[in-house]
């Protein structure tokens, strides 16, 4: 995490403000939204987050990061931060905003833990949560594209990029959902990306040994194309 921001950093943040001026060299804080990476000002404002990927939890916290351009402080700060309601499509009882909301002293970047809980529902749709920065005593705002963030959370899953025809035709069998979601459950991964073939194929027979032990303990595992197995093909 990087706490002193460079004279290109500033002109970024100034280069995105269109009609709010920042004052770079006065003693003025603001604050923004800022991505995931965020040794530079955001560039996103959207979170996307699912359980499928976290099988089983009824709740997860994910960090909100929060920027400030500005000076750092020797004491906690309050944040003005409210829910859109106009743009927001959670319910109330889909999310737990932090308490008390403060920027931290001594930080140039801040994350704010936001808890999700899963509910029904959320397998058929995605819901939205838009937060909003607001200006205080403390801090004006930044760059006008940062100053709200929505984060898209579901229970939903789909095929990624990585379960590739390779993927199907040696490791894995025919993609579906169902399947997919007892492969995180039985691997603990959600992501075979960046694997070499030999890890994808280790992954694929731990997946097959936790099918078996399954089966020998009655369990019934089907999806649209029927009894659910790895690749005839996985040696």
């Amino acid at each position: 995490m990087k706490h002193v921001f460079t004279l290109g950093l500033a002109l970024l943040c100034l280069a995105r403000c269109t009609k709010d001026e920042i004052d770079l060299y006065g003693n003025t804080d603001y604050l923004c939204f800022a991505d995931s990476t965020p040794d530079v000002i955001g560039s996103t404002d959207i979170i996307e987050y699912s359980f499928a990927f976290n099988p089983g939890a009824v709740h997860d916290t994910i960090p909100v990061f929060v920027k400030l351009v500005g000076n750092q402080s020797p004491v906690n700060r309050p944040i003005a931060l409210t829910v859109d309601a106009e743009n927001t499509t959670a319910l109330e009882g889909d999310f737990e905003l932090p308490h008390p909301l403060v920027f931290r002293a001594g930080l140039a970047v801040d994350t704010l833990a936001l808890v999700l809980h899963h509910s029904e529902g959320l397998q058929q749709e995605k819901r939205t949560l838009r937060l909003t920065i607001h200006e205080n005593e403390h801090f004006k705002l930044g760059p006008l594209t940062n100053r709200y963030i929505d984060i898209h959370f579901s229970d939903m899953i789909a095929r990624p990029a990585w379960w590739n025809n390779t993927v199907t035709t040696n490791f894995l069998g025919a993609y579906s959902d169902t399947k997919y979601r007892l492969f995180i459950e039985a691997t603990g991964i959600a992501d075979m990306g960046d694997l070499s073939e030999n890890e994808q194929r280790a992954y694929a027979v731990i997946f097959r040994d936790f099918l078996a032990r399954g089966r020998e303990q009655g369990e019934i595992y089907e999806d649209e194309h029927g009894l659910i197995n790895v690749s005839p093909n996985l040696t």
